[in-house]
This record gives C-alpha cells, sequence and structure tokens, in this order.
C-alpha cells in the first residue's frame, strides 16, 4: 500500500457508485460521443465524493487541491461545457477520489454481478454492431461503431474480469480479437499476456523505471515512430480489412493516422493561439478533413483542450498512476499505455477513471 494513501472508510460509496456508473455506459447502454449522462452523472458523481470526504473527515493531500484547483482555474480562463464534462471534471473526480493513491476494497460478488451484465451486453453489441469499411465490408463493434475503439472498451473489461476473476468475461474479450481486428487491441493483450508468463523478472525490470519519464519518452517515441513511418515506410497495401491486418502495418490505415499526428504538431506551431485553446468541438471536423483523427491518446487530448489545460491534464494522471504503479499493478499499466501510444479515447471521459479503479481496486469475498 502507497504510505501516503489517505484512511479509506470500509465502503467507499464513491467507488462503488465510479464502477457502476462507468460500466453502464461503457457496455450496458448506447454509447454516445456526446455524453449527455454526463452533465448529470459527474455532478451527482462530485457530491457523492463530497458527502464522503466530509462525513469521514478526510484529510487531502495539498498538493491534489492545488492541482485541481489550478484545473479549474484553466478550465474557465477559456470554458467550454466540453472541456468541463469529458476532462476537467472526470480528471477533477480521479485526483481528488484516488487521493493519495490508496488500495480500495470492493466486494467480488459486485464486481461478478457486474461483469454478467457487461458480458451478456457486449455478445449482444457484438452481433449487432458493425462498421462498414472503405471497402464495403463490415467489421465488427460494439455500439460507439469503432472496432477499434471496441477493443480499448473490451481490453478495460478484460482487466475488470481478471480482478474478478471472471472467467466467461475473460474468454469473450480473448475470443474478441478476432471479430474487432483491432491490432492495438491483438498486441496489448498479448504484452499483458507476456508479463503475466514472465512477472518476476519482468517486475525487477519494471520496478526500476520511473514512471512519468518512462510516459513521456515513449509518447515521443511514438510520435517519432509515426515520423519514421511516413518517411522512409513503403506503403505495401489499401486499407486492410481481412485478419491479416492483425500481422500488417504498412497500409493506408496507418499512413492516415500518422499524417493526423503531424497535422496537429504542424497547425500548433502555425498557430499559437490554437495551441493555447485546442481545437475543442471543431477537433472532428478538422481532423476528419485531414483523413483521420488523431491516434495518440496523449495527442488526442493535447488537440482537444490545447497545452496549457493538457499539461495540468497529465500532471493529474501521470501523479494518480504513478501512485498506482506497483507490481501487481505491471500488467494492466505497460498494455494500457502501449494501446494509447496508437489509439485514442484512452485518455479522455471515464476511460481513465475506469482504468484507475482497476489499478486501486482490491477485491474482496
Amino acid at each position: 500500500m502507497n504510505t501516503n494513501a489517505i484512511q479509506q472508510p470500509k465502503t467507499n460509496y464513491f467507488f462503488y457508485t465510479l464502477i457502476f456508473y462507468a460500466i453502464s455506459i461503457l457496455y450496458l447502454f448506447p454509447y454516445s460521443e456526446e455524453l449527455p449522462h454526463a452533465k448529470i452523472f459527474l455532478p451527482l458523481l462530485s457530491i457523492i465524493l463530497l458527502i464522503q470526504l466530509f462525513l469521514n473527515n478526510t484529510q487531502l493531500l495539498i498538493i491534489d487541491i492545488l492541482l485541481v484547483c489550478s484545473i479549474i482555474i484553466v478550465t474557465f480562463i477559456n470554458f467550454s461545457t466540453y472541456h468541463l464534462f469529458r476532462y476537467s471534471l472526470p480528471i477533477c473526480l480521479m485526483v481528488i477520489g484516488f487521493s493519495g493513491c490508496p488500495r480500495i476494497r470492493i466486494k467480488r460478488s459486485y464486481l461478478i454481478g457486474l461483469c454478467w451484465l457487461g458480458t451478456i451486453s457486449l455478445v449482444y453489441q457484438m452481433a449487432i454492431y458493425r462498421r462498414i469499411e472503405f471497402d464495403g465490408s463490415a467489421r465488427v463493434s460494439l455500439s460507439n461503431g469503432d472496432p477499434n475503439v471496441s477493443g480499448l472498451f473490451m481490453l478495460l473489461f478484460f482487466f475488470i474480469c481478471c480482478k474478478a476473476k471472471f472467467k466467461p468475461g475473460i474468454v469473450l474479450a480473448l475470443a474478441s480479437t478476432i471479430f474487432f481486428l483491432s491490432r492495438n487491441y491483438f498486441i496489448s493483450l498479448l504484452l499483458y499476456l507476456m508479463i503475466s508468463l514472465c512477472e518476476k523478472r519482468f517486475i525487477k525490470i519494471a520496478s526500476q523505471i520511473n514512471f512519468s519519464i518512462f510516459f513521456i519518452i515513449s509518447n515521443l517515441f511514438g510520435f517519432l515512430i509515426g515520423e519514421f513511418f511516413l518517411k522512409f515506410v513503403q506503403i505495401g497495401y489499401a486499407y486492410n480489412t481481412s485478419a491479416n491486418r492483425l500481422f500488417s502495418f504498412n497500409d493506408t490505415s496507418n499512413l492516415a493516422r500518422f499524417e493526423a499526428n503531424r497535422f496537429l504538431v504542424t497547425s500548433y506551431q502555425d498557430d499559437w493561439t490554437l495551441a493555447l485553446t485546442g481545437y475543442a468541438d471543431k477537433y472532428d471536423e478538422t481532423f476528419k478533413s485531414v483523413g483521420s483523427l488523431i491516434h495518440n491518446s496523449f495527442l488526442e487530448v493535447i488537440a482537444y483542450i490545447g497545452i496549457p489545460l493538457g499539461i495540468l491534464y497529465f500532471c493529474a494522471i501521470l501523479k494518480v498512476l504513478g501512485g498506482y504503479y506497483t507490481p501487481p499493478n505491471y500488467k494492466f499499466i505497460f498494455p494500457y499505455l502501449f494501446f494509447c501510444l496508437f489509439l485514442h479515447s484512452g485518455f479522455q471521459g471515464l476511460t481513465p477513471l475506469l482504468f484507475v479503479s482497476v489499478l486501486a481496486m482490491s477485491v474482496e469475498q
């Protein structure tokens, strides 16, 4: 346990509510990028958290309070409801709700019930939803309509099922690789399995790594891989929708993604006002005209909310994730970070909140 952890109540009602809310929105109900639920449930979660802090007379860490205040101030300087409910409020809930990075107890029976509901819903979604690709073929997806984002959601579900030791959900998550045909999801699962098989040896290596430095360097490395791809790799395939895409990388799909990453950096260099504010609700329109959305979760956040708020946002994420960077969590952290290097949506909305919840949870019988 983290020695700086704040005292936790026997039943953390905020944590139970957060898990229920995140699983409901990501897995049980049709997903909407507009997040219509957020304007009701995120304030409700905030109220539950504040009541719990008050009733338990919880002493928060000063640095967490300062970080949250800074995020709120910068958010309201360049106010956007999009920024508030997709980024600022979720990250503030993360910082305060997980202040001190404690292990939080949760009943296995509660998780098992949610996992059963999630499994039934996911099977239904995979049977119903399809995305029509450029070549007219159909790829399986969840209700979010994107097979790659579906892979992200399924990766988080896989983590939850592993924590709860829920075998039907684990089997579904592993089997879904052949349906989503998401390369990032496939490789992330392989990483999890490889780390699990060589866990003792991997722990010795990973425990020597400074997490914040690794996070920064890995994202820089991810961007440089894209630049290398654009300059030196010859495109060998058109957009590939067959099972072979799991093992092929030099296609037009990756070309468009890396070009979108480069476009963001170039546009910010050319327009510093834009760099301060971000694209906000013009993001989708702008980058779809470029040819692809940004496929790097770090750059995606910077694109949406700009550099100043983005720096504060990732200071918060690094502080919380760094606190949970412990040997039992390595097999969750490294696959998730790899996924975020080459795909969007990993650090926005409910996904980082659910991921941190996985790292924090201590499952009890």
